[in-house]
């Protein structure tokens, strides 16, 4: 699943991913992935015919891979778009190859993988409500409108939804969920969780050759999306804004609240930071404007295939070892995400264990997970 400094269970992330398309993919992590943790295997029940309910009357389209309803949690819908596109998530980093140019075994370690991951989020979702964790209408509609920047109109956002099978009161409705699964977790397992100076300092020095790393570049951007086949108007409009926000920077205005209140990457949150990266992990324009900037500088409008950026440098290191100051707040991070992801695996598994879960599609055992921790690599 998705790495995240909350945990957060990301289907409403997961949506914004496959309707945003590449404005998502803007950054890469500075690190490899890591394994994810192996949870005991899910109760499966035996496979009744599916039932139909207001969540799923849109039925799945001529060519979809999965019918509308791949499975069920405690009676709740796990819906085939929401699997198909989740593959698709994980299949667009090695080139989107078509589903039937597929070896069958990874075929199949993809369904299981993606849909146990759907389950584990549908779990945690349920628990969130059980226990009185629901995101606020205010909040969705904040989520909505951050996501929304992202179209210059409203017939662009209406049709991306439609080639997902939604509309906008679909799409309120998945970062609901998305939105209570992160309270969720923040209230009852992020907020418990504590990591001790001497924890920090022991990992540093057990593992210290993980700190040594190449150039480094720090940077905040904003981020303009154009999307795929954009029309001339289109390109126009979004470069017109993005100067507009380019003039405010260079005045000197809070580089870090233009980001938040105008980006449509998802670092806006973060006033833009992507934190520290080495070469060869961003878009290459991007990557040639922030090595090359000095620390404190913004550059022009560098034009990728995701959009217009203003890209704003906030730190750089040589090639060497990091020290455990300069890693202090990033290790200290990675170890409380460590224990964030055991704790909520814990949760995840024990949920499993008292629900009902039923699978309509071949598959094998199903094993919800939680998210897994990045590596505190600088």
């Amino acid at each position: 699943m998705s790495t995240v400094s909350v945990a957060a269970v990301g289907l409403g992330a997961l949506l914004l991913a496959a309707l945003a398309g590449a404005q998502t993919e803007t950054k890469k992590p500075a690190v490899p992935p890591q394994k994810k943790a192996a949870p005991a295997p899910a109760k499966k029940a035996a496979a009744p015919s599916p039932s139909t309910s207001e969540e799923e009357q849109i039925p799945a389209a001529p060519d979809a891979l999965f019918p509308a309803v791949v499975a069920r949690v405690n009676g709740h819908a796990i819906l085939g778009r929401d699997l198909e596109q989740r593959i698709q998530t994980q299949l667009a980093p090695i080139g989107n190859p078509r589903w039937s140019s597929l070896r069958e075994d990874y075929r199949q370690q993809l369904i299981q993988q993606s849909l146990s991951e759907l389950v584990g989020a549908e779990l945690i979702y349920q628990k969130a409500v059980a226990s009185g964790v629901k995101a606020t209408d205010s909040e969705v509609a904040a989520e909505f409108a951050r996501f929304a920047k992202g179209f210059s109109r409203d017939a662009e956002l209406n049709l991306a939804l439609s080639s997902r099978g939604l509309d906008r009161v679909g799409l309120s409705r998945e970062l609901e969920k998305s939105l209570t699964i992160s309270k969720y977790i923040q209230d009852s397992v992020v907020k418990k969780i504590a990591v001790a100076p001497a924890e920090v300092s022991q990992y540093y020095q057990e593992h210290t050759e993980e700190f040594r790393h190449p150039d480094l570049v720090r940077s905040s951007h904003i981020l303009i999306t154009v999307p795929d086949g954009a029309t001339p108007e289109q390109e126009r409009r979004a470069r017109q804004l993005a100067e507009s926000l380019l003039a405010r920077a260079k005045k000197g205005e809070d580089f870090a609240k233009l980001a938040k209140e105008n980006s449509t990457d998802d670092s806006a949150s973060a006033g833009g930071d992507i934190g520290l990266v080495p070469r060869g992990q961003l878009a290459p324009e991007y990557e040639e404007a922030a090595f090359s900037l000095s620390v404190g500088a913004i550059s022009n409008l560098v034009r990728t295939q995701f959009g217009f950026h203003i890209i704003k440098v906030t730190e750089k290191r040589r090639a060497g070892l990091a020290t455990l100051d300069q890693v202090q707040a990033e290790l200290t991070q990675f170890l409380k995400n460590q224990k964030t992801q055991a704790e909520v695996s814990k949760v995840v598994n024990q949920l499993s264990t008292q629900a009902k879960i039923v699978s309509y599609i071949p598959g094998g055992e199903l094993a919800p997970t939680a998210p897994t921790t990045s590596s505190p690599r600088p």
